[in-house]
């Protein structure tokens, strides 16, 4: 018994390092499945992303060279035509497509598609590369490789989808509703052929708390040379008087001694107009689509004389949405103005609720920019357009790129709400390109107020047209400021010709010199305003600086040295 102990007990010494040995063997292998299974899961990681940046390369990988290969081609070509269409096609038309509804249904539909698409090529890479056997775990930490790297590709291509049909959705918002009588009628593949001068009224609709009907206050006549961009805008007094009307106009019969009438003054007055006319002559607007609009342009175009091609209404109620959605805009606040308060019959306020106080770049949220705008205490009409001159040139600096992209939707929906205009919409391609030469040239502006009648020997309620129409067009015709013209350059004209120009040029801008309003003279006239006013809007009795009478009346100023 004791032999066979020793015997086992032999045997039992002899097989633990054959033991040991087999352990550490396996405990290899294990340790070298383990890594190899790391090493296939890191590498599978790493393709999956790249397939779904790169689609196709992925697929590839997993040996399906031809359909990854076919992928990869299509997708370089893709990208190959968009490159070219950015470099050879100027950034002007580029832009201009953003009006024509088709391109934007093409653009939001191929980008849909587009995104779809990558999604589903990534996920057939996440599937045909994902090792056999993954647990859960890994299996998720996989799907989550797919859908951050998707992400960065597919939601911006969702984003522009997005983006585009609702571009589409507003051009279509805001463009012509109906027939007009007074849009002119342009060839869209090249509509700026035989129209050096296009003529956009814009006007501000307010149909406010205790008033009956929409009124327009603000009406600027913006005057864009179709060649250059450069703008020249006409800032209208809301209580204009006595204007004429087009003589081919049908209300040049209906008002042959321009527009007058007995009863209160304030039904016969510029802002009266696009609610006035269409309510006594009705049988003249029939089918149209905005009636008080084709009235306004016609009366604009009787009293400056030059032809007023589309107008755009925008509803002050809706206004502060647009500057909120910009982040807000920045003015030189000339005076502390109140808002919260209105003027009262007798001609005095109510108490204002606050102030927007004085200073050089103020930054106004929507709200208190469009009391900015709007309010009429403590000032008067021609201040008031003033500072909405600087309202709509502080949008427009705020336009840029970025903001336009980051708050595109917001802006969009709040514009959709509150624009109308008589623009057909196969006209917004070459109205947009248009505007794109407008942002690069500085906005010049002409206020006909007190000072500008004064210097023709009238006042808002009789005016002279016939001279108001002459200083417009000479107005209109004079070199825009910041423009050179080159002194040296030789010509083909005759001597004569030339000595003819130039004395026609020197005899317009000598009669432009004679009525300018300078801005130091502006801002001294709108600290020195009182109200009251026959039709219970505020007026004011304004004491001109000692040397107003030297100065000029009514060149356009830059509206940079304003705002």
């Amino acid at each position: 018994m004791a032999a066979r102990r020793c015997e086992g007990h032999v045997n039992d010494v002899r097989r633990r390092p054959a033991s040991r040995r087999a352990q550490g063997a396996r405990r290899a292998r294990l340790q070298s499945r383990r890594q190899s299974r790391d090493q296939r899961y890191g590498r599978f990681l790493g393709l999956t992303f790249l397939g779904t940046l790169v689609p196709g390369t992925g697929l590839i990988a997993a040996g399906r060279r031809r359909i990854g290969t076919t992928i990869v081609v299509l997708l370089c070509l893709a990208l190959a035509a968009t490159l070219a269409v950015v470099v050879l096609i100027p950034p002007s038309e580029l832009a201009s497509y953003g009006g024509d509804r088709e391109m934007m249904f093409m653009l939001g539909g191929v980008l849909a598609v587009a995104a779809v698409a990558w999604l589903l090529v990534a996920l057939g890479t996440h599937r045909v590369l994902e090792p056999e056997g993954l647990p859960a775990s890994k299996r998720l930490a996989g799907a989550a490789v797919v859908i951050v790297a998707a992400s960065v590709v597919v939601a911006p291509m969702a984003v522009g989808s997005r983006y585009a049909f609702t571009q589409r959705e507003l051009i279509g918002n805001i463009s012509s509703s109906g027939a007009s009588h007074t849009t002119p009628e342009l060839d869209t593949a090249d509509p700026w052929a035989d129209k050096p001068r296009l003529n956009v009224l814009f006007l501000g609709g307010d149909a406010g708390e205790g008033r009956e009907g929409l009124r327009p206050d603000t009406q600027i006549l913006a005057s864009i040379d179709t060649e250059t961009g450069a703008t020249t805008m006409i800032s209208l007094p809301r209580n204009l008087q006595g204007f004429p009307f087009p003589a081919d106009s049908p209300l040049a019969e209906l008002y042959p001694d321009g527009f007058d009438g007995s009863g209160d003054a304030g039904e016969w007055m510029l802002n009266a107009v696009y609610r006035n006319i269409p309510t006594q002559h009705p049988e003249v607007f029939e089918g149209v689509g905005d009636p008080g609009a084709d009235a306004n342009k016609w009366a604009v175009e009787g009293a400056l004389g030059i032809e007023v091609d589309y107008f755009m209404m925008v509803d002050l109620a809706g206004f502060e949405a647009v500057v909120d959605a910009l982040g807000g805009i920045t003015v030189d606040v000339p005076r502390d103005i109140p808002y919260g308060n209105k003027s009262l019959p007798d001609g005095s306020c109510t108490e204002a609720n606050g102030y927007i106080e004085q200073g050089e770049d103020q930054l106004l949220d929507g709200f208190h920019a469009l009391w900015f705008a709007r309010s009429r205490c403590g000032s008067d009409d021609y201040e008031r357009m003033e500072r909405q001159r600087c309202v709509m040139n502080a949008i427009v600096d705020e336009a840029d790129p970025a903001t336009l992209l980051s708050q595109y939707q917001s802006l969009a929906n709040a514009a959709g709400d509150i624009i109308t205009s008589d623009v057909p919409a196969d006209m917004f391609p070459a109205l947009i390109e248009l505007m794109v030469k407008v942002q690069g040239q500085p906005l010049e502006s002409l206020t006909l107020d007190d000072d500008f009648f004064a210097s023709m020997g009238t006042t808002s309620s009789d005016p002279d047209y016939d001279e108001l129409h002459a200083r417009i067009v000479e107005i209109l015709a004079a070199e825009p400021t910041g423009t050179e013209t080159p002194a040296d350059t030789p010509t083909d004209e005759a001597p004569e010709d030339t000595t003819e120009a130039a004395e026609q040029n020197t005899a317009a801008e000598a009669s432009a010199e004679r009525s300018t309003v300078t801005d130091t003279e502006a801002r001294q006239s709108s600290d020195e305003t009182t109200e009251g006013g026959t039709d219970g809007t505020e007026q004011s009795e304004e004491s001109p600086s000692d040397d107003a009478t030297d100065e000029p009346a009514d060149e356009p100023v830059d509206t940079g040295a304003v705002c």
